[in-house]
């Protein structure tokens, strides 16, 4: 059994209060996991801190700031990425917008990543798996080493209103711990077992599961501590989603389309990789 670790870090509050509580947990069970950030967030996004330590019952500061977040992923050895610029945004307007926009977001979520980090990102994932074609031309554009922008099943070049990125998608497999929680067909104390068994369904690269780091870091730390457990056990093993992509060869990826479905536990409607293309 392989999994793969895709940490979501949206907010100011996934940043700051989860991402530590993540990086502690990981060093304990020496696992490995790719991070994506978020470098600005809106009002809402800042709202989340206080309610956050306000959950925890503590009424200091934020543990982290951002850059102290991603100076830490890094420097602990996970790998690091861009989840955009304002992740909020990004998921309410990138499926209907232009060339323009989204390049504009794109340019200040590289631009910010590098002041903060000090270099420039090589790998991306769409906040809320929302994307539009001129995402993708603008990944193989920036020769990004992958991306993770669907739900799917395993590798693939994406295409999407004809345009066609040699940027390989390496797409989230399992349903998240959020959509499971609002599951009326699982029962809340055995969600890890339902999440469990979906990962042993046999995939060619093994699994991608997405965590976020206002979840998993801070209200459900007991949940993620449990499925690393059970993921390790019995041989199985922990990785990063670059070491699916050192697995790949692109020239050999087939071509899918990306379509619009819809997954229990969430309002709208995510990119997911569809169909074969034909090449």
């Amino acid at each position: 059994m392989r999994i793969a670790l895709k940490i979501d870090v949206p907010t100011l509050s996934a940043a700051t209060l989860g991402v530590p509580r993540l990086l502690k947990l990981f060093a304990e069970y020496q696992v490995s996991a790719s991070f994506f950030f978020a470098v600005e967030f809106s009002s809402q996004g800042k709202g989340l801190v206080e309610k956050a330590l306000a959950f925890l019952g503590k009424r200091q500061k934020a543990e982290m700031n951002l850059q102290d977040a991603m100076l830490a992923v890094a420097d602990a050895g996970h790998e690091i990425g861009l989840m955009g610029f304002d992740a909020h945004s990004w998921r309410k307007q990138v499926a209907f917008a232009d060339a323009d926009w989204t390049s504009h977001q794109l340019a200040l979520g590289m631009e910010t990543f590098e002041q903060l980090l000090g270099h420039a990102p090589n790998r991306f994932a769409a906040p809320g798996w929302q994307v539009n074609a001129h995402l993708l031309a603008m990944e193989e554009r920036l020769e990004f080493r992958y991306a993770s922008d669907v739900r799917g099943k395993y590798p693939f070049l994406p295409s999407l209103h004809n345009v066609v990125s040699q940027c390989p998608q390496i797409p989230t497999t399992l349903p998240t711990l959020s959509e499971l929680l609002l599951n009326p067909d699982i029962e809340t104390d055995k969600i890890h077992e339902y999440l469990y068994a979906e990962s042993r369904h046999v995939l060619p690269y093994g699994h991608v599961y997405s965590a976020n780091a206002d979840d998993e870091g801070v209200q459900h730390l007991d949940f993620m501590e449990k499925m690393l457990v059970m993921w390790k056990g019995q041989e199985g093993s922990l990785r990063t989603l670059g070491e699916i992509r050192r697995e790949l060869k692109p020239e050999q990826l087939p071509v899918h389309q990306i379509g619009w479905g819809e997954v229990p536990g969430r309002r709208e409607h995510l990119a997911m990789q569809s169909v074969k293309a034909e090449t």
